[in-house]
Formats: structure tokens, C-alpha cells, sequence
């Protein structure tokens, strides 16, 4: 029996420790076990990178002018996770010179033979740069900002595009317009999850699976767990795999399980419970569910 695993954090864990624990329930009675560290932001996001594509230097600028100094660098593949940083410049203080323009070309002339990726947040891989679907449309509305600066910040996004000598493609107005600096440079904008599932394979690691089990801290029916879990149960939907879950709290029925493409979900502790989650607990519960997804 071969068995699939990649869960979020859960149980105070970290994700790649969390299926860890269930991954060795599963091998301590002899299951062939493949554990997928996945992770969509912070720590646990680069950790996962660090894994998958040790090639790579990873750095998470929090300001224009870092990402500038990281566009200039010369590591041979990079990767920006871009998932929290926060800028109101559209990324000017990346370009010192008198030129931007010819600044970004330069640096684009340099990363010809290197690999450079952006991992900004799923939503925003196809982010417009300007107009209705634009980041100020979006973004800034979504923040609160009324309808006359949402204007002013989407003409001054179409200035700076023009001023670069950029065609903004989608995915330019990722990260408040840092995407398309990246895309200026010759780098590709992605979301963290189809970084890591791709280098890591895991497409074809579930297809050879007879079992796929994700987790997180909780499980109810508008998040279905995050967005590792949703991944993970959609891939495993696909390759026409049974998913199952461990959750630190499950506030979704049998019905809705089903629809959101698992098999049933195993909470460590009661939904209603002020008891928490423990590691101690995940681990008897990782027992209880090898002992019974056996075959």
C-alpha cells in the first residue's frame, strides 16, 4: 500500500512535522509512505522550498528597495515570495537610476540565463495591472480606498507602465504592481502551492497513491481547511484517488465532505471542545486512521 501525505499546520505543528507524525502512524505498520511538506506562506513556505528546490536561494523582501537589491543580485535561480510584502510605490524604489526603463532592461538582460520566480497569493496570479479587474480595483477597493483614489492609483499604475515600456500581461498587478517588475525583469509570477507541487512532482506521486491524506487546524465548509487542503483533495479528486483528512476540528458533515472530494475527516478534538489540539493526540489519531485506511 502506497499513502500520500501533505498536511497543513495542525496541532501546533508546522506542516511538514505535522504529516511527519501521521506519515510515521502509516509506516510503523509497514505502509510505503510519501510525505509532501506544502505551504502557501511564511516559514513554512520557504522550509518547503528549501526542500523541493535546494538550487535555489529564496529570499522574502519587505520593501521596493529590497527587491531592487535581490534584482540585482546574481544568484542563478531565485525565488521572491512576495506573499506578504506590502508596498504603496508600485515598486519605484526597486529602480535607483535616473532611467528607470533603461534600469529594468539591463536587469532583464542579466537574468536572460537565470531562472527568477515570483510566489505572490493564488488570487493574484492573473491580477490585471490596470482597469476593472486592475489591483487598485480590486486590492485597494477591497482595503476600503473610495472610488477617487482607486482612480488615481490605476492612472498612476498606467504612467509607470509606460514610462517602463511595459505591456503589463496578467499577473503584473500581483503584490500591488511588484508583479510587474518581475515580469519587466523576465521572471514568472506564480502561487506558492504550484511552486511547490510542481518541483516536488506531487501530481504524479498521487497518481501512483491508494490513499492521499492532508490535514489542518480546522475543517468547516467555507475554507474546507485552507488552501493546502483544498490542493491536495483536488489533485487527489483528479487522479481519481481517495482523500481523507485530519483536522484539528471538523465543523463539516458527511454530505458536505463529499462534496468538497474526501472520503471523511478524523478530528483530534470535538468541534465545540476549549480543549486543544496536541501533537500527543494527533499522533493517536494518526494510529487510529492507519489502523483502519489499511489494505
Amino acid at each position: 500500500m502506497r499513502v500520500v501525505i501533505a498536511s497543513d499546520a495542525l496541532a501546533g505543528l508546522e506542516p511538514a512535522a505535522s504529516s511527519e507524525v501521521i506519515a510515521r502512524a502509516f509506516a510503523e505498520r509497514g505502509v510505503s509512505v510519501a510525505v509532501v511538506p506544502l505551504a502557501a506562506t511564511g516559514r513554512a513556505l520557504r522550509e518547503g522550498i528549501a526542500t523541493s528546490a535546494p538550487d535555489h536561494v529564496v529570499a522574502a523582501p519587505s520593501t521596493s528597495e529590497d527587491l531592487g537589491d535581490l534584482l540585482r543580485g546574481d544568484p542563478a535561480r531565485l525565488v521572491l515570495d512576495l506573499t506578504a510584502i506590502r508596498v504603496d510605490d508600485l515598486g519605484r524604489g526597486a529602480l535607483v537610476g535616473a532611467d528607470p526603463a533603461a534600469e529594468l532592461a539591463e536587469i532583464a538582460r542579466r537574468w536572460r540565463a537565470r531562472e527568477l520566480v515570483a510566489l505572490v497569493p493564488d488570487d493574484q496570479v492573473g491580477q490585471e495591472f490596470t482597469g476593472l479587474n486592475g489591483f487598485a480595483s480590486t486590492q485597494l477597493r477591497s482595503e476600503g480606498a473610495d472610488l477617487t483614489a482607486v482612480l488615481a492609483a490605476d492612472a498612476e499604475a498606467g504612467r509607470w507602465a509606460a514610462l517602463l515600456g511595459i505591456d503589463p500581461a496578467p499577473g503584473a498587478g500581483a503584490a500591488r504592481g511588484l508583479g510587474l517588475l518581475v515580469q519587466g525583469a523576465g521572471g514568472t509570477v506564480t502561487d506558492p502551492l504550484s511552486f511547490l507541487v510542481d518541483r516536488f512532482g506531487l501530481a504524479a506521486t498521487i497518481a501512483q497513491a491508494d490513499l492521499v491524506v492532508t490535514g489542518a487546524e480546522s475543517l468547516d465548509f467555507h475554507a474546507l481547511g485552507g488552501p493546502v487542503v483544498k490542493r491536495v483533495a483536488a489533485m487527489a479528486s483528479e487522479a481519481l484517488r481517495p482523500v481523507i483528512a485530519v483536522v484539528g476540528r471538523n465543523f463539516v458533515s458527511a454530505r458536505e465532505l463529499r462534496l468538497g472530494g474526501f472520503e471523511t475527516a478524523y478530528p483530534l478534538v470535538p468541534g465545540g471542545s476549549e480543549e486543544n489540539p496536541t501533537p500527543e493526540r494527533l499522533a493517536e489519531v494518526a494510529a487510529h486512521v492507519a489502523r483502519t485506511w489499511q489494505w
